[in-house]
């Protein structure tokens, strides 16, 4: 048996209690409510109406507690976000929280979500058979409900971000980034919101045409002192990495230098520093034991060169 949570008038007793009213000054026309064989065993769940409200007296009884299960859990299946799932598949959510998939990393060679987890950004990857690579035209905006807008500013594509929780994009295409456009468009239209020419001074551009790089930088606070202040600690870490030489232990790292991920193996890896991850040096151990175990790494392994 499938059962639907629907509207039943106000006042009427339904088979577990009383129904109030949604709004206490005012007469309802009615209000949502589950019906039907609520057993936690049958494994049904509810067709939920999308505006599931259940209005009943304080004093609940444990067979109420149960009934409600199903609806709230149901509530659920409509708060889905846009995922890429581990094969490179893209999908946005339905109106009615169902995933519905677009496209997939083969097709995009770029896929960016905004904060609201409901938009994707997709940079559509040039055919794979010219060389040198052309670049790239298109940019293919994802919308909850399985809408696709499409940008195509007319010239390669070199930088975009989203804007606005995901409400807008922006855009920076040109032949060169000197000689660039940046154009701001509503995602859910890909209708020109704003369209500009490259500035003189990037730093005259508003701040939904820089990236989020240019962001950072201007960020960072500049001053005589605090300059003096970088210079010394700089210092401070070359001269930690000077004392690093054949012969020490990997233990002696510990403390100065953190390992970075990608490729590596007992015999040599990246490290970076523990205050600053651009600070980066390179390291190759002799093993103390095990030599043929290439990925175990060993505290007393004897650093050869750094």
């Amino acid at each position: 048996m499938q059962y639907t949570c629907q509207t039943r008038p106000t006042g009427e007793r339904n088979q577990v209690g009383w129904l109030l009213p949604l709004e206490p000054s005012a007469p309802s026309a009615g209000v949502n409510e589950c019906n039907g064989d609520f057993s936690p065993t049958s494994g049904e769940r509810p067709v939920d109406n999308g505006d599931m409200r259940i209005h009943l007296i304080p004093r609940l009884s444990l067979l109420l507690v149960l009934v409600a299960i199903p609806c709230i859990a149901q509530k659920s299946e409509y708060d889905k976000e846009a995922e890429l799932d581990g094969k490179g598949n893209i999908f946005v959510s339905s109106n009615d929280g169902k995933l519905i998939w677009m496209a997939d990393t083969r097709h995009c060679s770029e896929a960016i979500f905004a904060n609201d987890r409901q938009t994707v950004g997709c940079m559509v990857a040039p055919s794979s058979d010219s060389f040198p690579p052309a670049p790239i035209l298109q940019l293919e905006i994802y919308l909850k409900g399985g809408e696709k807008r499409t940008i195509e500013p007319g010239t390669p594509i070199l930088d975009w971000h989203f804007w606005e929780e995901g409400r807008a994009v922006a855009v920076h295409s040109g032949l060169n980034v000197r000689q660039g456009t940046y154009t701001l468009y509503e995602s859910a239209t890909a209708r020109v919101i704003e369209k500009l020419a490259e500035p003189a001074n990037e730093k005259t551009l508003p701040r939904w045409a820089k990236s989020q790089a240019q962001i950072q930088d201007e960020a960072v606070p500049m001053s005589a002192a605090l300059t003096q202040e970088r210079t010394y600690w700089i210092a401070k870490v070359l001269g930690q990495i000077e004392k690093i030489e054949p012969g020490m232990r990997r233990k002696d790292l510990v403390g100065i230098f953190t390992t970075q991920g990608g490729p590596w193996s007992r015999f040599q890896r990246t490290y970076v520093h523990v205050d600053c991850p651009y600070i980066k040096v390179n390291v190759r151990f002799k093993a103390a034991s095990d030599e043929a175990n290439a990925l175990k790494e060993d505290p007393d392994d004897t650093i050869e060169f750094v």
